[in-house]
């Protein structure tokens, strides 16, 4: 099972300008992510989109342990997990910047960390080879970081999070640093992630990847969910007027 349920969850910033943006201030701070539910099912694919600033980040890092949940409930399989470890949430996050260590080989930055969670691992190296096997990178297994492009360099950071065979997967605009080409070949990756049915929630801007692979797509503004549906509901017949002032506008992310 790999459910995900986010229940009135909150967010608050001490106050800052460079926080504020469109989103609610009060005494108590800046409300990044406010009241914000989400019931994530076993194998479910949801894709965030929304103005920048709006909470979508935020609210995957919450998900994955990486920021304090100000207010709110955080389950994952029934377990409430708001004062769990990252590493203890078997939640795997990709990020935009990809994160790799630079004085590390594509081999050694899959296994160095598999092992740090999992001590003495008979299986790391057939594990490590087979995902790079996945991403089409197996003949750049001892290759540095810095000399692969960027997209083979988001390649390598998928597979180091799936080498845990995470219940969940976060992505936070994994396409964002990257050309259309190199664009494609990560999206490819994702795309075959999305056909094995795992767990996934992404926030990306690339709209006829969330089009095609998503179950749902949330439309985030303000540090809340502003509608919601299938990605026929969301692109074909959106509810509200912001919605559709978001796509006729050339969203940004």
């Amino acid at each position: 099972m790999s459910e995900v349920s986010l229940q009135h969850i909150e967010k608050v910033y001490p106050y800052s300008e460079k926080k504020k943006s469109n989103l609610k201030v009060t005494d108590e701070g800046v409300h990044a992510v406010q009241d914000f539910n989400l019931n994530i099912k076993d194998r479910e694919f949801i894709v965030l989109v929304g103005p920048s600033g709006c909470g979508k980040s935020t609210t995957l890092r919450m998900v994955a342990g990486l920021e304090e949940i100000t207010r709110g409930e955080l389950y994952i399989d029934g377990k409430l997990v708001n004062d769990v470890e990252p590493k203890d949430r078997d939640i795997a996050m990709v990020f935009q910047s990809y994160a790799l260590y630079p004085h590390m080989t594509v081999r050694e930055n899959l296994i160095k960390p598999y092992l740090l969670t999992k001590p003495g691992a008979a299986d790391a190296e057939e594990k490590c080879m087979a995902l790079l096997e996945k991403v089409g990178l197996a003949e750049k297994k001892d290759e540095y970081p810095c000399r692969l492009s960027g997209g083979q360099q988001q390649r390598v950071a998928i597979a180091r999070a799936l080498m845990r065979d995470p219940k969940v997967m976060l992505f936070d605009e994994p396409t964002s640093a990257l050309d259309p080409q190199l664009t494609g070949e990560v999206l490819a990756i994702m795309q075959q992630l999305a056909a094995e049915h795992r767990t996934m929630v992404v926030v990306t801007h690339e709209m006829s990847f969330a089009r095609g692979a998503a179950n749902r797509i949330l439309y985030v503004n303000g540090g809340l969910i502003a509608e919601e549906g299938t990605p026929e509901e969301i692109f074909g017949a959106p509810k509200t007027a912001e919605l559709r002032a978001f796509w006729g506008s050339g969203f940004e992310d």
